[in-house]
């Protein structure tokens, strides 16, 4: 079955792009995009992910507007054989200029979020460490990932009041990442794996400051032995990144949640001096709004819905026996301060199970 893309140079098997080179069902090929103000108040995200070996396609965009609101807007269509119409509803991302400038829209609905935004890269993408991870023989990772922090410029309008965005003004980040994770409706367990960690810890941080951008990721086992990390200065004038080392991440956590709620990290540059980076938060979004659903009957990226459903939602994020509904992952907008360097950033932070750093020692211990 030959698609668009097949008359490109860029074949990387023998078959046409129709397949993908295995049959495990958790392949993916997905975007993120966060877009925040610099006051706190906005703080949107858009995630548009292919799973070709389930036939699907999805898009979500949620937005937390002043403190108490979040809207979604979510789609999902059957992805057939050509996934070079990223399009799914009324959202859709065409890129412009490869690995520097992307657009992304929703179309005006009946949710109250709609918008034409343009990101453009600050730096170069940051290509993060492979990610590798088994459960017993099983891979349940195995895939690539770029960030890349920049600014926006276009129209948004969420919840009734509209935007000017500005690439002064509205800053964010991006990620595009492809290969091996659980997606859509669980799968069968299998037999017990009497090694596996009995939690899952997952950090993620690009940063943006005046002249360059850092960025700082981290995923822990239960017992805080460590997987995957990576840390580095980047800047947009082609020189070399900066790689840094992680020495220990302390956050603070919202009183009975696993939330966050600002704190540090410690980096050792290659020289031997120590770089503290601290957090400031200004605005929280609950990410089960844009696919990232762990919990209950949310929509997960991946699941099929149909040839097309589209559907919308607005969440009063103040009511907090409703966020344990969707608790899970969180990414917070935060001011940030590195050295003599004052900034922007969204942290993401997973914590799932059992994390003895934080004290948590049972599946439902919360911070005290």
């Amino acid at each position: 079955m030959l698609t668009a893309f097949d008359d490109y140079l860029t074949h990387q098997t023998s078959d046409s792009f129709a397949s993908v080179a295995t049959s495990d069902r958790n392949f993916f090929d997905r975007y993120y995009f966060g877009c925040h103000d610099l006051t706190g108040d906005t703080f949107l995200v858009i995630a548009m992910g292919a799973y070709p070996n389930v036939g699907v396609m999805d898009a979500f965009a949620t937005c937390v507007q002043r403190h108490d609101k979040q809207f979604v807007v979510r789609a999902s269509r059957a992805l057939g054989t050509d996934r070079s119409q990223s399009v799914v509803g009324p959202i859709g991302v065409e890129v412009i200029e490869g690995l520097r400038k992307i657009r992304v829209w929703c179309d005006p609905n009946e949710w109250g979020l709609d918008f034409d935004l343009t990101f453009e890269g600050l730096t170069a993408p940051f290509e993060e460490p492979h990610f590798n991870r088994r459960a017993g023989n099983k891979i349940v990772m195995d895939y690539s990932r770029l960030t890349q922090s920049g600014r926006w410029s276009g129209k948004l309008s969420v919840g009734g009041e509209s935007h000017d965005v500005a690439q002064n003004g509205w800053w964010g980040a991006r990620d595009h990442s492809w290969g091996i994770r659980p997606v859509g409706d669980r799968e069968p367990p299998g037999a017990p794996d009497a090694n596996a960690s009995r939690g899952f810890y997952w950090n993620w941080s690009p940063m943006q400051f005046g002249d360059r951008a850092l960025m700082y990721t981290v995923s822990e086992n239960d017992d805080a032995t460590r997987w995957h990390e990576a840390a580095a200065f980047l800047y947009p004038d082609g020189r070399d990144l900066e790689e840094l080392s992680v020495v220990r991440h302390d956050w603070k956590l919202k009183k009975g949640t696993r939330r966050f709620d600002g704190g540090s990290v410690l980096l050792a540059r290659p020289d031997g001096g120590e770089l503290l980076v601290e957090f400031e938060p200004l605005t929280q979004l609950h990410m089960a709004g844009a696919g990232y659903a762990y919990l209950g009957d949310l929509w997960r990226h991946g699941q099929y819905h149909g040839e097309l459903e589209v559907e919308g939602e607005t969440w009063d994020i103040t009511n907090e026996e409703f966020l344990t509904t969707i608790q899970g992952q969180n990414q917070t907008v935060c001011k940030v301060t590195a050295g003599g360097l004052s900034g922007y950033g969204i942290i993401e932070l997973i914590i799932f199970g059992l994390y003895e750093p934080y004290g948590f020692n049972a599946l439902t211990d919360v911070a005290e």
